[in-house]
């Protein structure tokens, strides 16, 4: 079985104690929030989060400025064009705006660019294959913020640009009309971390003050539509569900599970997804789908599914959709395990705290999610890269706590063509023979930060409890606690002393049963990936995170177990 470490959070009994009197919340949601460091003051907000409470949209520098520019675009007929990005959040982004564009009078199309024909963002060439006579106004959303080049060759052409984005700028400023990017200095701390679809709602909500104000028009234009899109951007984006992408997420889930769209009906449909839309039902089943073109060819399709008005054209996309998904799980599967084997014949991860792993001939669309896979396998940073068309090595690197890529990356950067992302994912480019160079260079940059003993993964323990605290108030206040994700995951608990009652097995690889603990209550647990056979003798210390089991129209309590050790080990407890 994986070893872990478990990080026990170091409560302050009084700030708990006041959690428990002034917020009326049980002991165990006390301790989640102390550890993430919300005071009374803030519970209510956080446990109810509300749209009033979103940021005004003029403190986003720069939505002031675009807002201006796209209703002189409307009132002249200028012709717009939303350039986006292949993935889920810059999908989601670009039909976010289109919808909210159209429904104010303007002339609007949509480019996404081909993964493997065009590459990644706003480049040189796709300004240059413009049409001037069908673009007046390009908008980006959910990318631009480092695309010189792009900027310059708009520029030559007299083509206005409103580059909107959520990714790590550059050092020197874009000759654009307007620039948005809530990375950029002066944007405030609630919405710093947006995602490109988060952007693009303050960019809409901008411009519908903007309208009111000016007396232009807005006034019929309901953002609460497009919170579904929001959502879908943010989570599949992996931003922090925290400050404003909270209050948005939350909000989005309810409209995503009204399920409004024709597209969004028959996608949850395809998927499986039920009344009840959970982050992990965006993560798991339908983000992988709406990725799955851009990351096997064309994205066009998925954008055609958001903006469907018709149960029959959004039934057609959705199975081409899934179609295009299972076909990339065929392949993915096939590079994981030539990856892997790569791994097993040069690398020794006793001593590296990174991987790199590359070939000529891996499919590029799927590159960022093998390594994603990697890292959560090996709890490394992982880089995977294929040969692009013109010969350059590209792909995606993935990280772990505490390591931000963009930072890694820069230190190597006299080896990389190009980089870009965010602390947690990025991509990158660079010559082949710069590969064993890069090897060194990024993993050295690693060592300087982590030690070996952090490439173990790691449990973040809330604190411990005993299971009658784990009462239907405390299941009821969880609920509140939601919208889980990165920033905010599902709180994680230690009860020590628990006894088994009955251990089964669940299928080929998992156990059900139930626990005891010495105060005499229960609970009914799942371990994944761990047999009854795998379990120490008892009495057992546990890790886990309790949740509501729903199944066949009944709701159970029950503990999802994460770790277990005998009582009184010490091998995997850090304090």
């Amino acid at each position: 079985m994986e070893e872990y470490i478990w990080e026990i959070s170091q409560n302050n009994e009084e700030r708990v104690e006041k959690l428990i009197e002034e917020a009326s919340v049980t002991r165990p949601v006390a301790l989640v929030l102390d550890t993430r460091g919300i005071g009374p003051d803030k519970v209510q907000d956080f446990l109810n989060p509300s749209l009033d409470n979103i940021v005004d949209p003029y403190l986003l520098p720069g939505t002031r400025a675009a807002s201006e520019r796209l209703w002189k675009a409307i009132h002249e007929h200028q012709r717009i064009l939303v350039h986006g990005d292949y993935d889920t959040d810059g999908i989601t982004a670009s039909a976010l705006v289109a919808w909210v564009l159209r429904r104010n009078g303007a002339q609007v199309e949509c480019y996404l660019p081909h993964r493997i024909d065009d590459g990644y963002g706003l480049t040189a060439e796709s300004i240059s294959r413009t049409n001037p006579e069908r673009c007046d106004l390009l908008l980006t959303v959910d990318c631009g913020i480092t695309s010189y080049e792009a900027v310059a060759m708009a520029q030559s052409r007299n083509l206005d640009l409103i580059i909107t984005d959520h990714h790590t700028p550059g050092n020197e400023p874009l000759a654009a009309v307007a620039v948005v990017d809530p990375k950029l200095p002066g944007a405030p701390k609630e919405i710093q971390e947006l995602a490109g679809a988060g952007v693009a709602f303050k960019v809409c909500q901008a411009f519908l003050k903007y309208g009111r104000e000016m007396g232009y028009g807005g006034e019929d234009t309901d953002l609460l539509q497009v919170l579904d899109l929001v959502a879908l951007g943010a989570v599949a984006d992996i931003v922090p569900l925290l400050h404003e992408n909270r209050i948005l997420v939350k909000h989005g889930l309810e409209v995503l599970a009204r399920q409004h769209r024709p597209g969004i009906h028959v996608l949850c449909d395809i998927s499986g997804v039920g009344e009840n839309v959970a982050t992990t039902d965006i993560t798991y089943r339908l983000a992988p789908r709406i990725n799955a073109t851009g990351r096997m060819g064309d994205p066009t399709d998925s954008l055609r599914l958001l903006e469907a008005d018709n149960m029959v054209d959004a039934a057609e996309l959705a199975r081409s959709l899934d179609n295009q998904n299972r076909a990339r799980q065929t392949i993915e599967e096939e590079v994981i395990r030539a990856a892997e084997e790569q791994i097993a014949q040069r690398c020794d991860l006793s001593t590296i705290r990174s991987l790199v792993v590359w070939s000529d001939n891996w499919h590029q669309g799927v590159v960022g999610i093998v390594a994603s896979r990697l890292t959560w396998r090996y709890h490394r940073p992982s880089v995977v890269l294929t040969r692009d068309p013109s010969g350059q090595f590209t792909g995606s690197a993935r990280s772990i706590r505490r390591l931000n890529l963009v930072d890694l990356l820069g230190e190597c950067g006299e080896t990389l063509i190009r980089f870009g992302g965010h602390a947690m994912a990025a991509g990158l480019s660079l010559y082949e023979e710069n590969l064993p160079k890069f090897c060194l260079q990024f993993d050295e940059a690693v060592q300087r930060v982590l030690g070996i003993e952090s490439m173990k993964p790691q449990l973040n323990i809330c604190g411990e409890v005993v299971f009658s605290e784990l009462d239907d108030v405390f299941f009821q206040e969880l609920e509140m606690l939601e919208p889980f994700g990165h920033g905010n995951p599902e709180p994680v608990f230690l009860t020590r002393q628990v006894w088994p009652e009955k251990r089964l097995p669940a299928g080929r690889q998992h156990t059900r049963g139930s626990v005891r603990d010495a105060s005499g209550a229960y609970m009914m647990f799942i371990a994944f990936s761990r047999l009854p056979a795998d379990f120490p003798p008892p009495p057992w210390d546990i890790v886990y995170s309790p949740h509501i089991n729903r199944y066949n129209g009944t709701n159970t309590p029950q503990i999802k177990i994460l770790d277990v050790c005998a009582s009184n080990s010490q091998s995997a407890m850090t304090p």
